[in-house]
């Protein structure tokens, strides 16, 4: 397993992992829509999404983080396919996304999730991160009800 940084012939695959756990569990939102839609408008304002590839290429997870705020990064759209759910490969994206931020000077963390992903919450609480209230009003999802974040800096 290896971990990349994304490039434009991952964007489908990015699109694809993160669309069939949401459409599983939950509905897509508009939110959804417009995220997937501005990928490369986030990635070229200094977002970044890591990648966990096989030896063949293949994506495993991915792991998104942008800057949302001054020092203030949030990590979204962390997904693995269901085949490597349990590998690390997830965990492996997560940890590149926080090393990003730090590189990046972030002073905060935050991840706004949903109570019934049980894997994700047991990953960000491993990396650390602590449970805070949702502010709605500036995570309007309406599967957002659990959120957490990271002091860094």
């Amino acid at each position: 397993m290896q971990i990349v940084p994304y490039s434009p012939e991952l964007k489908t695959a990015f699109i694809e992992m993160n669309t069939a756990w949401i459409s599983a569990m939950f509905k897509i939102e508009d939110s959804d829509i417009e995220e997937f839609n501005a990928i490369d408008s986030a990635i070229n304002d200094g977002a970044q999404i890591f990648f966990a590839i096989d030896e063949m290429r293949n994506p495993m997870a991915c792991c998104m983080i942008r800057l949302v705020g001054s020092g203030e990064w949030e990590i979204l759209k962390f997904a693995a396919k269901g085949m490597y759910t349990g590998t690390g490969a997830g965990s492996a994206c997560f940890k590149a996304c926080i090393d990003y931020a730090k590189s990046q000077n972030a002073k905060k963390i935050i991840i706004v999730s949903n109570k019934k992903l049980s894997q994700a919450l047991h990953i960000y609480r491993k990396f650390g991160f602590v449970e805070v209230p949702v502010d709605k009003t500036k995570f309007p999802f309406e599967r957002g009800d659990i959120a957490f974040e990271m002091e860094v800096g």
